[in-house]
């Protein structure tokens, strides 16, 4: 069916939404928005404005409005919130379809659909067109994190002065869309179209509208105060990431984090601020700001403990719906950020004391609901709950919780299983000289618990995690780490390891040569030592026994392999296939213990490990 052009139409405003422009064609028009919308080929059953058309528009829904209004290419798409989705994350993510996706919209900051609003916008700007329908209703005032007017200095608003009801919020008795009482003509784009709450209880239908002027409380410009100023500031700030530029090469802003990650890091950071509060009012830059968040914060306590026990409060993590509240808590948040990018370590000493009291203060899911958010580096670093140096172990395991806990230049591919001896004779000597020569085994634990907490800091992870990636057996890496808790705790000897940890990675930092044991792991997974390789090891050493077995065989590539992967040679390729074939490895593990005790190195036995060390050393240069 092709779609007529209207008798008369309008051009869309700078920034106007569409819910704004079905308004203007309706009063222009004097039909109602919902026959506008029909008209437009808009509506679906029961003239319904689906709520999803704020976001984007499907194509049939595109050609049809750009017929029927007379659009240029490309302006039906500007009147939905598609173009801004790519700089605004929230709405990037969010799925369409349904008003369950909606109420996620909410919690996600994503969108509003009910509308805030500057008087002054609605008043229009003086010319002929505006002064006869109004002005723009802004597509970025859906945005959570609009609460400004930087063109005319001052808050906006998000209610009707006269009856108080939220623009585009609808009755209880009416499904959300693009605009409420859509049936009703008649009125200017920038009256009010809630009933007045007057009547009985269901007969709101048969009241009279509130039809009062929005724009009536429009202001004349003046320097701002203090505390507007700042929130002006930072709404000019989150204006310009709504709309990005290529950054000058001459220029910088000190304030912006990755565009990707700017308004995450910011939402994630007001989420933390209300789930601390009041322990976060430091934040607050001034009094009022923080009596405003206070005030926010009673309401918003009072709502979430008004549910009954055990119900899932659906709308806790939404914004504020005031606007100066919410550039309150928006302004907090961006004081806790502080320079985003420029001051890692500060950020999580700035971080770490609210997420503690977040966390124990709320609910279970809190952690969980912080490691789904799509926050930068940095800020996940700083939000990331640690013992002993390692982010916390727990459930919802994926790829947002393996945040390394540093930056770093190497990979965890550069890390060995076990790290090599001599990194802790160079650097562990303040740690070692305190153990007593009766402690023969804490070195290979402490060999071990080292490497996992770099793989952590290069590739993120809780111990186990970090323990799959070495390859080591979750029950190894945590025998490891409770022997060294055992020794180390009580003396409080802990930081010596994390100091000595940070060396060693500074030092693979600037490693312009680094060992990628992966490769030589991957190289080695299925590599025997040949024969004729084994008879040159064993030539000559003729009180070495059973040197033609395949238990000695067995054994020399075990230890070739730990000696080039830096590994455990109990966890090497040849003894696992032992166990996989469930064929006892006790005469191996035997083997390779008479060879390695410090007792029996000498004679045969000390030749043939020297053999097997050389052999080793000059195999694995080839490798990676």
């Amino acid at each position: 069916m092709t779609t007529r052009p209207l008798a008369r139409s309008l051009a869309p405003l700078p920034e106007e939404s569409l819910p704004g422009l079905l308004l203007r064609l309706a009063y222009r028009l004097d039909r109602s928005p919902a026959r506008i919308a029909t008209l437009c080929g808009l509506s679906r059953h029961q003239h319904r404005l689906p709520a999803e058309y704020f976001i984007d528009l499907p194509a049939e829904a595109t050609k049809a409005l750009e017929a029927a209004a007379s659009l240029r290419v490309g302006e039906a798409a500007a009147l939905t919130l598609s173009a801004i989705a790519t700089a605004y994350q929230p709405l990037a993510t969010l799925r369409l379809g349904g008003s369950r996706n909606m109420a996620s919209a909410r919690r996600t900051w994503a969108l509003s659909l009910s509308s805030r609003y500057c008087p002054n916008c609605l008043a229009g700007d003086g010319s002929a067109i505006q002064n006869a329908y109004g002005g723009p209703w802004r597509l970025r005032w859906h945005l959570p994190v609009s609460f400004a007017c930087t063109t005319h200095s001052r808050l906006l608003k998000q209610e009707c002065p006269q009856c108080g009801g939220h623009p585009n919020r609808p009755s209880n008795a009416e499904r959300q869309g693009l605009i409420t009482q859509r049936a009703i003509a008649g009125l200017h784009p920038a009256q009010c179209r809630h009933h007045l709450a007057s009547g009985p209880a269901g007969a709101s239908g048969h009241s009279p509208l509130c039809a009062a002027w929005l724009d009536q409380t429009a202001c004349v410009s003046e320097r701002p105060e203090s505390d507007l100023g700042m929130m002006l500031a930072l709404q000019r700030r989150i204006d310009r990431h709504l709309t990005p530029t290529k950054p000058s090469p001459t220029t910088s802003d000190k304030y912006s984090a990755p565009e990707q990650h700017f308004f995450p890091d910011l939402i994630a950071a007001a989420q933390l601020i209300r789930l601390s509060w009041p322990d976060s009012a430091r934040f607050a830059a001034t009094t009022i700001l923080a009596d405003r968040i206070a005030r926010h914060m009673a309401t918003w306590t009072a709502f979430r403990e008004g549910c009954s026990p055990g119900k899932r409060v659906r709308d806790a993590w939404a914004a504020p719906e005031d606007p100066a509240e919410c550039g309150a808590l928006l302004l907090a948040a961006d004081a806790l950020l502080g320079d985003r990018g420029q001051d890692g370590p500060a950020l999580r000493e700035r971080i770490q004391p609210l997420t503690v009291t977040a966390f124990t203060r709320n609910g279970a899911h809190t952690g969980a609901a912080f490691r789904r958010m799509d926050v930068s580096p940095d800020l996940a670093r700083a939000l990331a709950q640690r013992s002993l140096g390692f982010n916390r172990a727990g459930g919802h395991h994926h790829a947002k919780q393996r945040v390394p806990s540093r930056q770093c230049h190497f990979g965890i591919e550069h890390v060995p299983a076990l790290l090599p001896e001599g990194w802790i004779r160079a650097h562990f000597g303040d740690l070692t000289s305190q153990w007593s020569t009766r402690d023969v085994w804490n070195p290979r634990h402490l060999r071990r618990v080292a490497s996992l907490k770099l793989v952590a800091m290069a590739g993120g992870g809780a111990w186990p995690q970090c323990a799959e990636i070495l390859g080591t057996p979750w029950i190894t890496a945590q025998r490891s780490l409770t022997v060294l808790k055992r020794s180390l705790l009580p003396g409080n000897l802990w930081p010596l390891l994390d100091t000595a940890v940070e060396t060693v990675a500074k030092g693979l930092d600037a490693d312009t040569l680094r060992v990628d044991f992966a490769a030589r792991r991957r190289a080695l997974s299925t590599w025997q030592i040949p024969i004729e390789d084994l008879a040159a090891l064993t030539a000559g050493l003729v009180r070495l026994t059973n040197v033609e077995s395949p238990t000695t065989r067995t054994a020399a590539t075990a230890l070739v392999w730990a000696r080039v992967t830096q590994g455990d040679h109990l966890h090497s390729p040849a003894i696992e296939a032992l166990r996989k074939a469930q064929q006892s490895t006790k005469p191996v593990v035997a083997a390779i213990g008479q060879l390695q005790t410090p007792s029996n190195r000498r004679g045969a036995r000390l030749d043939f490990l020297q053999r097997i060390n050389d052999y080793a050393d000059g195999l694995a240069p080839g490798l990676h």
